[in-house]
Order: C-alpha cells, then sequence, then structure tokens
C-alpha cells in the first residue's frame, strides 16, 4: 500500500437562482403542461381540501430552506475551519490492496485481482446533519389500486418520520400525464398535515408514463430557487411505461436541462410486471441504486434503508478517478457497463455523486503483470487513485490520492490469502455472471445460464474464506437466481432479481438481506421501524384509509388475516 496524500481549499460561494415574475406568462416558452388540462378529472378525496397544481404555482409555494449550521461542542467555542477540514481529510481512506504484495514473476503474463476500498469512518465528534431536499416521483395509474398504492403511502409517511425539521420534501405522480403533487415543503411541525395531506391525496388515474413523471421531477430540481445541500429523488412503479424507451427519454431529459446540482435517481420496481431493465437504466443515470421489491409488504423497509443512508452524507459532487501504468494495464475493471467511464487513455471515472459517512465500498479490478524479460525494476507503482469532492457542513474542496506498489520477484515468495480481496474479488465476480446469465436467459439460454451460475458456486465454495457471512450472501444469491432461470420463472422476476443482485455485488448497493454494509443510520432506522418506533398510529392510519381509499388499510388487512407479527407493514 503506498502513500496517502491529500489537500483542500474554499470552495467559491454557489450563486443563487434568481427568480423574475413575468407580467405575461403566456409570452414565456413552457414545457408543455398537460396535466392542468385534466386535474378537473381527478376528483379530491373526500374531506380534503386538496388538488394537483401546476409548475408556476408550485415555485410561489416552495418553502425557503433552512441554512445550513456546523455544530460546536460549546456556543463559545470558534470553529477552527482548517483543523476541522483536516480532522475530515483523515477520516477519509483510499485502500489499494493487491492479492499479494510481492508478485512471483513468470515468463507468460499475469492477472493480479486488486481491491480499491473507499472508507468514510464516522466521526465520534457531533456535527450537522446535511439538510436533504427530497422528491417522489410515484406510479398512480391502475395497476397499482389496491394494496399497492396503500403501501406506498404509509412508506412516504415513513420518509416523512425520518427527515428532519429542515429537510424538504416534494411529490409528483404520473398516469398518462404527471403533476404535482406537493411543491418544495419543509418538514417542518407545522407542515405536517400539509404533507400528509398531499401524500394520502394521491389518486388513481389511467395508464403508465414513467418518462413524463421523472422529466417532471427534474424540472422541479433544476427550478429551484433555493436548493439544499443534498438532493434525492425517488422514482417508484410496478409497470411499464406505454410508449418504449422511457429510459432514453429521461436521459435526454437530463442532458436538455443541464442541472448543475449534485443529485442521485434511486429508482423502485414493485411486482414482477415492471420493466426492470428501464428502472435500472434510469438509477444508472445519476449513479443511483435499482431495487426490486419482490415482496410489496417489505416495500417500507426498502424505503427507509435507502432515505436512512441519505443521512450520512458527508461530501457531495465526489468523484473516484484510477489512472493505469500502461506497462501493466487495467485487464478488467467490474462495473465498467455502468460504474466506471474512461475519460483519458489511461485514466477511468466514477461519479459517486456523495460520499457517506460510516460506509465502506469496495470495487475490484484485475491488473495484467507482464513476463519477467518485460520488467527490470525490483518494485513499481501500478496504480494511482484521486478522490475529491466538497464537505457539505464546511462547503471545502478535498482530495486525497493514493498509490500502489508492487514488488517483484525472480525467487518464488509463497503468500497468504486476503479475506479482503479475496471475498471482494469473489462478489464482482459473482455480479459479472450473474449478468452473463441474464443475457443467457434472455435468449433462453437457461442450460447455459446455469451451467455458468453452477461454475461461479463451484470457485466460491473452494475459496479459504467460504465460512464468511459476505460469501454465504452470494452463494444463496446465485442458488435462488439459478433456480428463476428456467421458463416462465424467468419471465415472471428474472430479469429485476438479476439486476438488482447485479448491482448489490459490483456497486456494493445495499440491500436488506446484508445489513453488514448498512451505516450506523441505516441501522437505527431499520431497528426503529421494527420496534415500532417509526409506527403510524393505528387511529391515524385506518382514518385516513376509510377517508381517501375503496380498500382496507395495511393495519386492517393485520387484523382481518392476522399475520404473523414479525410482517414488516
Amino acid at each position: 500500500m503506498g502513500n496517502n496524500s491529500s489537500s483542500s481549499k474554499s470552495s467559491s460561494n454557489s450563486k443563487k437562482n434568481k427568480s423574475s415574475n413575468q407580467s405575461n406568462s403566456n409570452q414565456q416558452q413552457q414545457p408543455p403542461q398537460v396535466h392542468l388540462k385534466s386535474t378537473a378529472q381527478v376528483p379530491p378525496p373526500n374531506g380534503y381540501k386538496f388538488q394537483l397544481i401546476d409548475e408556476e404555482t408550485a415555485k410561489q409555494l416552495e418553502d425557503a430552506i433552512v441554512e445550513q449550521q456546523v455544530i460546536v461542542e460549546h456556543q463559545d467555542q470558534q470553529i477552527d475551519v482548517d483543523a476541522k477540514v483536516g480532522e475530515t481529510i483523515e477520516r477519509i481512506n483510499i485502500n489499494m490492496i493487491a492479492r499479494q504484495d510481492v508478485v512471483t514473476l513468470s515468463q507468460f503474463p499475469q492477472i493480479l485481482p486488486v481491491i480499491l476500498q473507499v472508507q468514510a469512518i464516522k466521526s465520534q465528534l457531533k456535527h450537522a446533519k446535511a439538510n436533504i431536499d427530497l422528491i417522489c416521483v410515484v406510479d398512480v395509474s391502475g395497476s397499482m389500486e389496491g394494496n399497492k398504492i396503500g403501501l406506498v403511502k404509509d412508506s412516504l409517511r415513513y420518509i416523512q418520520k425520518i427527515l428532519s425539521p429542515n429537510d424538504r420534501i416534494a411529490l409528483v405522480t404520473f398516469g398518462t400525464y404527471s403533476a404535482i403533487n406537493l411543491p418544495w415543503t419543509l418538514n417542518k411541525p407545522e407542515n405536517k398535515q400539509k404533507i400528509k395531506d398531499a401524500i394520502i391525496g394521491m389518486k388513481i388515474r389511467d395508464s403508465t408514463n414513467i418518462a413524463d413523471g421523472v422529466k417532471l421531477g427534474l424540472r422541479m430540481i433544476k427550478q429551484r430557487k433555493q436548493k439544499n445541500p443534498v438532493t434525492c429523488m425517488f422514482v417508484l412503479t410496478d409497470g411499464q411505461d406505454d410508449n418504449k424507451g422511457a429510459d432514453d427519454r429521461c436521459s435526454q431529459a437530463i442532458n436538455e436541462y443541464q442541472i448543475q446540482d449534485t443529485f442521485v435517481i434511486n429508482t423502485f420496481g414493485y411486482g414482477q410486471d415492471h420493466d426492470a431493465k428501464v428502472m435500472n437504466n434510469i438509477s444508472n443515470l445519476k449513479g443511483g441504486t435499482f431495487t426490486f421489491i419482490e415482496n410489496i409488504s417489505k416495500a417500507s423497509e426498502h424505503f427507509i434503508l435507502a432515505m436512512s443512508g441519505m443521512l450520512s452524507v458527508l461530501a457531495k459532487n465526489v468523484k473516484f478517478i484510477i489512472e493505469e501504468n500502461p506497462k501493466y494495464p487495467i485487464k478488467k475493471l467490474y462495473g465498467d457497463d455502468f460504474l466506471w467511464h474512461k475519460i483519458e487513455g489511461s485514466k477511468y471515472l466514477m461519479n459517486m455523486n456523495y460520499l457517506l459517512e460510516g460506509e465502506n465500498k469496495e470495487f475490484a479490478l484485475e491488473i495484467e503483470i507482464p513476463p519477467s524479460d518485460k520488467i527490470n525494476q525490483q518494485n513499481e507503482i501500478v496504480l494511482r487513485t484521486n478522490l475529491a469532492g466538497e464537505f457539505l457542513e464546511l462547503k471545502t474542496n478535498f482530495t486525497k490520492q493514493q498509490e500502489l506498489k508492487i514488488q517483484f520477484s525472480l525467487q518464488e515468495i509463497p503468500y497468504q490469502p486476503k479475506e479482503i480481496v479475496e471475498v471482494n474479488y469473489l462478489r464482482a465476480k459473482a455480479g459479472t455472471i450473474i449478468g452473463t446469465a441474464k443475457e443467457l436467459a434472455k435468449i433462453k439460454k437457461y442450460d447455459q445460464a446455469q451451467q455458468s451460475l453452477n461454475k461461479m458456486i463451484d470457485e466460491i465454495e473452494q475459496s479459504h474464506f467460504i465460512a464468511s457471512k459476505a460469501l454465504e450472501i452470494v452463494i444463496a444469491d446465485l442458488k435462488q437466481i439459478k433456480d428463476i432461470c428456467k421458463p416462465q420463472l424467468f419471465e415472471q422476476k428474472g430479469e429485476a432479481l438479476m439486476l438488482n443482485k447485479q448491482k448489490n455485488h459490483i456497486q456494493r448497493q445495499q440491500s436488506l438481506n446484508n445489513s453488514m454494509e448498512w451505516n450506523s443510520d441505516q441501522e437505527e432506522q431499520i431497528e426503529n421501524f421494527k420496534q415500532g418506533k417509526l409506527n403510524l398510529s393505528v387511529c391515524d392510519m385506518d382514518d385516513d384509509y376509510q377517508k381517501n381509499a375503496q380498500f382496507d388499510s395495511p393495519v386492517e388487512q393485520f387484523r382481518k388475516n392476522s399475520f404473523d407479527s414479525n410482517q414488516s407493514y
């Protein structure tokens, strides 16, 4: 492992968005406001004074943000920014770990697995949580009617409980057309009923236009008069867009709108009928996560896990660059089809967007070591990395570098297997095999798909570290996927499940079945949920559903069906 170096500098003041009122709004060039014409066709819920609003009205109703604070231990204590920046940089580690530190040279080329680990160690000192802007884009097409939309509403209200009073939430719904249910609204106590009304007021309408909903959400992000340091979009659907190419239209909108702010798009696909490929592609547009919610009763837990991760953002606009030594080229970069982008001849970039406190991220690659007659040095730097971004609390830019130096020997040098390398390397390989099996299954080559999965299972079972929890999870995932690489089963849920698992093991996307990768905020909020500390009161929930649904609330369903007490709602 080589030397670390780091630096920081104050970032320039962010430019404030300016808004101006036009006396004749008809002269302004606006995107089509189809939903304005159709709003009257969607009656508000009984007992609620709630209606869908247009974009111009949403701008006027936007709540101002609350200034981000820097917490100090004592009120009379002066903030030493330089010291605090130095302390924060020291908590960020880039570890580059090769399978062996000394490579025995051969007359043939060799492959050297390397793990890149990015750590953001949680501070023992109290500090301010970054304020969040969360926009939820929710499918309200006909197929969401019943239990699905009910559980989505409950999930959004759980998120409302997790968010702080300084966070803002906005809500967009889409069927054939998209509409704004809630403008950017502070989650403060006096707005509780307003937010609740908007969530409960979501009404089922016609068919599915995912791209129109995402595009409206993007415009709301772009057109904000003010913005919080962290921005996130959640997109939820159980169906397929009425027109093919929804992901391409979302990509075109991102390019067209040229949003300068850092934000992520996390997508959630419900059940067997949604277009997993489209939802996964949409999440990849901004380095987000795709979650396949096979069991709808677990929807709230998936939401809480995703949202609680955003409570821990340490830095934004985070970019991770690796630079190869041309003498020792990168032979394989796991996730190069969606994680990494080649920016120069020997450089690759990953837009991490946000760096989460208390989180470890491991990424795998393979370096080619040339034959012995091509090497004339006893040791060389084979890889360089650079991590850069902006600390949210301190509004200060940082950068940190690392070098990987490998020693070479003509003597046979035995080496001890390193768990962190072998486990993460096998996980990355398994994720790639899952992607290969998915493509084979799509062309109905199920036997070949199963063979590739079996081969990967056999390789993992030969590992020195087969008893590790991480590899146990990989084996279980591979066996589950092998079982659905069959006619009908694959068509029902195979692609969605495989895309989800592929991201889990290559991108290290958090999942409910692997709590080892959760940070402390995620652990705390999931535990709060399981212990009922985030509970929506029974009377409150039942009252909502009596006023605004043609189906039982999840609480009432729980009573009627006498589900197991461990079932999550």
